[in-house]
């Protein structure tokens, strides 16, 4: 997420290799996209590219707008991109984090899922740069700086965005029975599948890593199938 022209599908782009537009306009882009990333931890994640912000929205753009943010609600892990190089970017960054606030997103610093990008670094002076720099360096999360035209910084916030996710990961070796398709299944589909041991009997091993919140879930599947 982040405010309009902030950079958001440029950085898409960078990220994913997808060709979404980007262009120096108010909601260039109306639909969210998505797409597969893998991570260096071998995670895989979903990257979905939003509308951007403005301040001051027409009350009849309004419900529209909130609408294409659905799934920010539900969202693992948010991205706020702003233009660090923008005079009015602090501003800017506020208003996002009213609308955010105003979706029921907690950004409480206990309960905080949103990773600041400070984008478009390749605009700040030395001088500029160095305050900015000095200036994450003291926030809480901290933010990470890139410039989705260069490149530069990309693969920091990869490793940002992993260790973000790996916080309440679990990795688990997991036993499965001799034709227990389902739990194969459910495991590819709710775990990242990291190695598999196939025995001659048909039965098999797999480590995963979970997210905590469905390890209970797992947990119950194993017990059942025991």
């Amino acid at each position: 997420v982040g405010y309009t022209n902030a950079g958001k599908s440029t950085l898409f782009n960078r990220l994913t290799g997808a060709e979404v537009l980007a262009m120096d306009q108010v909601f260039a882009t109306l639909d969210p996209t998505m797409r597969e990333v893998k991570l260096a931890s071998g995670r895989r994640i979903i990257l979905s590219d939003t509308v951007g912000f403005i301040s001051d929205l027409p009350t009849m753009l309004v419900a529209a707008f909130r609408a294409t943010l659905e799934e920010v609600i539900d969202a693992d892990l948010i991205l706020h991109v702003r233009d660090i190089s923008h005079e009015e970017s602090q501003a800017q960054a506020d208003d996002v984090n009213e609308v955010l606030t105003s979706l029921g997103i907690d950004l409480t610093p206990a309960e905080n899922h949103v990773l600041e990008v400070w984008n478009k670094i390749d605009r700040l002076s030395p001088v500029t740069r160095t305050e900015a720099e000095n200036a994450a360096r003291f926030r809480s999360p901290r933010p990470v700086l890139v410039s989705a035209v260069t490149g530069e910084g990309l693969a920091s916030l990869l490793d940002a965005i992993d260790a973000r996710l790996g916080v309440t990961d679990e990795i688990v070796t997991v036993p499965i029975g001799a034709g227990d398709g389902k739990l194969r299944a459910w495991l590819y589909e709710n775990a990242d599948v990291i190695a598999t041991e196939e025995r001659e009997d048909g039965s098999a091993s797999f480590t995963v890593r979970i997210p905590a919140d469905r390890k209970g879930r797992l947990d119950a599947r194993i017990q059942k199938a025991n």
